[in-house]
């Protein structure tokens, strides 16, 4: 992966190399290694930055190496993250999005900030890593292509398309890049091409559930119940798919689908609930 390096990361966040080796080695993925040194992702900056909060109100480093790991693996990875805020007050690091809360059980203390604020910050970095990028192409993968869209979706948006792209000249099936295209169109209102990378990504990796999802999500848009239907039950795995399979069902009269789709997702979010 192309990623940023120690020092870099050590400049942006106001963290000393060792201790972000150190987290490094103790949290993060250590496949993230490059010819002997680290590569930090966006992802993995967000994680750092969070473990600057938590030294610096006193909580004790055996305590952050378990939180982070919560976090991390809260966080998204395949869609951006500037609408989230991290923040950590009356014993737990919370990750918000919207009007979503996700909790990393942890000690008592106070901070809170934009991840959008951080990106803001990293922006220079990303641009000049697709400059490099496109120097070294030769040398770069598919998935190195991929994690720089991904990074670029939260520090330079208008970046990303071009680098999943290049992921798909590597890899055509490369079902992950054609999942985050077909977002990016999705959002951009180009709903036939959103259809065409949803439906290449799950043709590339039928199990794609986050590909079957955001397809239910478009049939949804556009006014496509069934195909939704359809869609939402290649992702099973997700609780919201169950919902929204329990609310279409029940849009269409099959009120016994509806509510066995409600447990499901019941079961799913609240294993106390009622079955």
């Amino acid at each position: 992966m192309k990623g940023y390096s120690t020092r870099e990361v050590a400049e942006l966040i106001d963290l000393p190399q060792e201790t972000i080796r150190e987290i490094a080695h103790g949290v993060l993925d250590l496949d993230r290694q490059h010819r002997g040194r680290y590569r930090f992702s966006f992802q993995d900056i967000v994680v750092l930055r969070t473990a600057r909060e938590l030294l610096q109100a006193g909580v004790r480093r055996s305590r952050i190496n378990r939180t982070l790991i919560r976090l991390s693996d809260r966080l998204p990875r395949s869609r951006p993250l500037t609408s989230y805020r991290i923040s950590g007050d009356a014993g737990e690091v919370v990750i918000q999005e919207d009007e979503r809360m996700y909790s990393a059980n942890t000690g008592q203390y106070h901070f809170n900030f934009s991840v959008a604020e951080l990106a803001g910050t990293v922006a220079p970095l990303a641009k000049k890593n697709v400059e490099e990028a496109e120097l070294e192409a030769d040398h770069l993968s598919s998935d190195d292509w991929f994690d720089l869209g991904v990074d670029l979706e939260a520090v330079s948006p208008e970046d990303a398309p071009t680098a999943y792209l290049r992921a798909l000249e590597l890899d055509p099936k490369h079902s992950d890049a054609h999942v985050n295209l077909g977002r990016l169109k999705q959002e951009a209102g180009d709903l036939n091409a959103a259809e065409h990378y949803y439906r290449q990504a799950l043709e590339a990796e039928p199990d794609n559930v986050l590909a079957a999802f955001n397809l239910g999500t478009l049939m949804e848009d556009m006014g496509r119940v069934s195909d939704a239907i359809d869609a939402y039950k290649r992702a099973q795995h997700f609780s919201d798919a169950h919902y929204n399979l329990s609310r279409l069902y029940e849009l269409i009269g099959k009120h016994a689908e509806a509510l066995k789709h409600l447990k499901i997702y019941r079961a799913m979010t609240d294993p106390d609930s009622p079955r």
